[in-house]
């Protein structure tokens, strides 16, 4: 919020400041025209680029772009670096993304070679929000997690709760309120810690609009009076005071308190009357329009909007005038420049002798460079030729890794589909026989259709599987609840249990870990199955999770027949063949190695502890939160 009314703010003062810094840039022009020193003219250029930044990011684009040039000839990687952030910006405020895009990454990539970790956060958090803006929001994910790790470990808590609310605030626009609500706590826990009192005022007001995307109007406005509180003991700025007031009287709008809506909106238009803040004050037009269609009240709501257009259409001419005025300093100033360009001509003409010299000297550079050309040409054929080949080994090695995925893809659904196919033939079994009471049939149907529904989701979560081994996509880590994830695993494996008379006991001391949900979910699922396989008929089964070392560890534990020290290092190992159940279940082998490859994909790690006829414990380390 705060970031929109500082920039609404900087518009309003360059539309009355204009004139002022145009003379400013005049003279920077003049000066840059007469100094001939490098690091004076390279100062001069980026003071250009600043000024045009908040008022015509096209033309900023073009100094910066010298500024880079004088910076590369002086060697100062740090600065070009610079150049590169500060030209994505002007891309990124003409919405033009993709230039965006290649200037950020840039910059990061010389921030990372000079080891200047903490720029390097700032150039991939700017990454993340033009993804963002694209709606790209998986890239964003993965950019903001690059820079909270590097954050992380610069202990930067200024720029930890900087993060957290980014995130937040994206994840509100994807309507992921949960994580949003995640993100927008953990940066304002930052900001009470650190007694940062713009931190703390932005965190509530943040908090509460995502409450009010959620419809909990009240939970919304406890935040926002909060805030207000806040800023009106902080004697806050008038358009700071005209937004939050704005956002209260949407919310009571949006609870239906139209009078209590009106007075906000009302305060809020007096505030940006105040500031001078046409932007604001057009947002509660539009508000207020909202409100009174609700109302039905069409003809207030079509003056209201009417007020709306009437702001949007002076801003859009004010801006046309500036353009304009901008277009005639330019070309006054493209006059000038004839007349220093016609005293040039004359020092030219004084220095033509000694350029002849220089001619010859180029002459002979060329021949040379004509020469290395050449040689040039025939060592990059050979490149070439040899790149060729390496492409031709590497797809060989592609097509040879897919064949052997399609081959694992096979054998895991009919070794993972097995089981909950038998156990449905064994309940079609019962409920065609008609000596069983009509209940109990009846409970054999919705057994029935459980395990179909339990084996469609199995299918579901085996190509998923499938697609990320095809494709080699990354798993989205996030915070999952393990007791959710425990609980639909255990769900998923019931029917097995009943039949063999187990009980399923959980014990969940850590609720919360890092994680990719959908793999956790198959991994869990498949140690659950092979701990039912394993154990004896009316045995326990016990699934807890606990702190370990930093680690958040779930363990499946069983009282079954246990493993020898061979075979543990088998599983390990990815080599383990199928062995039959206590009841002489069957199998294929691959659920520890399926386990196995996907803890892989989510950085987690499977530990076993067993004795033969002392039963098996496995135990999967999860990052802590």
């Amino acid at each position: 919020m705060y970031k929109l009314l500082f920039l609404s703010c900087c518009i309003a003062i360059a539309i009355g400041a204009t004139s002022q810094s145009r003379q400013q840039v005049d003279s920077l022009l003049k000066a840059i025209d007469k100094e001939t020193a490098d690091t004076t003219r390279l100062k001069l250029y980026h003071k250009i680029g600043n000024y045009y930044m908040d008022n015509n990011p096209g033309k900023a684009v073009d100094y910066f772009e010298k500024a880079q040039e004088i910076a590369k000839t002086l060697n100062r990687p740090l600065t070009v670096a610079n150049d590169f952030y500060d030209i994505a910006f002007c891309y990124r405020l003409k919405s033009d993304y993709k230039k965006s895009l290649i200037n950020y990454q840039q910059a990061a990539n010389i921030y990372e070679q000079l080891k200047d970790t903490k720029r390097l956060s700032n150039a991939l958090i700017s990454i993340g929000i033009v993804y963002s803006e694209t709606k790209d929001f998986k890239k964003s994910d993965d950019y903001f997690n690059q820079a909270e790790v590097l954050i992380t470990g610069l202990k930067d808590s200024m720029q930890l709760m900087a993060i957290f609310n980014s995130r937040g605030t994206i994840n509100d626009a994807q309507k992921r309120y949960d994580t949003a609500m995640y993100f927008l706590q953990k940066a304002y826990a930052f900001a009470l810690s650190l007694n940062n009192e713009d931190g703390i005022t932005q965190g509530l007001s943040n908090i509460g609009l995502t409450y009010k995307h959620q419809l909990k109007t009240a939970k919304a406005l406890r935040y926002f009076d909060t805030t207000l509180a806040l800023l009106q003991k902080d004697n806050a700025p008038a358009d700071v005071m005209g937004a939050l007031y704005n956002n209260i009287a949407a919310t009571q709008s949006q609870a239906g308190n139209y009078e209590k809506a009106s007075a906000a909106f009302a305060t809020s238009i007096m505030y940006c009357r105040q500031s001078n803040n046409p932007y604001i004050e057009m947002e509660n037009y539009r508000n207020m329009a909202d409100m009174y269609g609700q109302m039905k009240s069409f003809q207030q709501q079509a003056s209201y909007q009417k007020k709306y257009y009437d702001i949007k259409d002076s801003l859009f001419t004010n801006d046309n005038k500036n353009q304009l005025t901008e277009l005639e300093t330019d070309y006054q100033l493209g006059k000038k420049n004839i007349e220093i360009v016609k005293k040039d001509v004359e020092v030219t003409r004084q220095k033509s002798q000694r350029n002849i010299s220089i001619i010859i000297a180029l002459a002979t550079v060329l021949v040379l460079a004509a020469l290395a050309f050449f040689y040039s040409k025939i060592k990059k054929s050979n490149t070439l030729l040899k790149d060729k080949n390496e492409l031709i080994i590497q797809q060989k090695n592609e097509l040879q890794t897919l064949n052997q995925v399609k081959d694992r893809l096979f054998s895991i659904i009919s070794h993972d589909l097995r089981n909950p196919l038998n156990t449905l033939h064994s309940y079609l079994k019962l409920a065609d026989n008609e000596t069983i009471a009509v209940e109990k049939r009846e409970l054999f149907k919705v057994q029935t259709m459980m395990a179909v529904i339990n084996t469609s989701d199995m299918l579901d979560n085996l190509l998923a599987w499938a697609n990320v081994q095809i494709k080699n996509t990354q798993p989205t880590i996030i915070p999952v609840s393990i007791t959710d994830c425990v609980h639909d695993a255990v769900s998923h494996v019931q029917s097995q249990a009943i039949q063999k008379q187990l009980s399923i006991h959980q014990q969940i001391n850590v609720a919360v870990a890092l994680s990719d949900y959908g793999i956790l979910s198959i991994a869990l699922r498949n140690l659950l199955t092979n701990a039912i396989k394993f154990s004896a008929v009316n045995k326990p089964i016990y699934v807890t999770s606990t702190n370990n070392n930093g680690k958040v560890a779930i363990t499946v534990r069983d009282e079954g027949i246990g493993l020898t020290e061979q075979q543990i290092a088998e599983i390990l190992n990815r080599q383990n063949n199928s062995t039959n159940g206590t009841q002489g279940e069957k199998g294929s082998g691959l659920g520890l190695f399926l386990v196995m490859e996907l803890l892989q994909k989510i950085n987690a790690i499977l530990q076993i502890e067993s004795e033969p006829d002392n039963g098996s414990s496995f135990t999967i380390l999860l990052p802590v939160m």
